[in-house]
């Protein structure tokens, strides 16, 4: 885990990093800082074809064999050394759910969609998988990227009414549903009380 890296996410990531198995801990906090690394190209963004050179250039690292990756990037470091913890296909969903909003001024509902399909694979259906859990978390996923993504860019996403999906109240499951109670509130001691007691 790239402490720097971590301390550049925000509060509400953190603290869903600290209540995951200590096992994937790790790597979950690795997928979370590339999702941040891939929203500041995003973000970022004057030249689109700069930026899609920076995500071919992701995309070729990831696809690299460990000892072929380019050296001096934390994030890439820290990839190699969570071994095959984290799958490539999860990686390379992670790069299309971004680089698929590339040159758009305003996300439109299918890029928004997309997006959030993309994302919620990535990142959501992988922790469950790396947990065994068998419940479909795609729904919850698909909210919490459309909720952050209106945070992160609200000039570029129209407002819409997001259906209420139940949050997991199983305790293994906390890291997922503190994600997504963050975009749902914003008060941090009710967040608190989330990542707490479940409710």
């Amino acid at each position: 885990m790239t402490m720097n890296a971590v301390l550049d996410l925000d509060p509400p990531a953190r603290l869903a990093i600290a209540y995951a198995r200590s096992d994937v801990r790790s790597a979950f906090a690795l997928l979370l800082q590339i999702d941040n690394r891939f929203a500041d190209i995003l973000r970022n963004a004057r030249e689109p074809m700069i930026a899609q050179i920076k995500m071919a250039w992701w995309r070729e690292a990831f696809a690299s064999a460990v000892e072929a990756r380019p050296k001096g990037e934390s994030l890439l470091q820290a990839l190699n050394e969570a071994g095959d913890r984290i799958q490539l296909s999860a990686l390379e969903a992670l790069a299309s759910a971004w680089e698929h909003l590339l040159g758009n001024e305003q996300f439109s509902q299918e890029l928004i969609d997309t997006h959030a399909e993309l994302r919620a694979e990535a990142i959501f259906v992988t922790y469950a998988g790396w947990i065994g859990c068998a419940q479909d978390l795609r729904p919850i996923g698909r909210n919490w990227a459309i909720e952050a993504l209106r945070i992160a860019f609200p000039e570029r996403v129209a407002d819409c009414t997001m259906p209420s999906t139940p949050l997991p109240k199983t305790r293994a499951l906390r890291p997922l549903s503190i994600l997504t109670m963050s975009v749902r509130t914003g008060s941090g001691l009710r967040l608190i009380l989330h990542a707490l007691t479940g409710i």
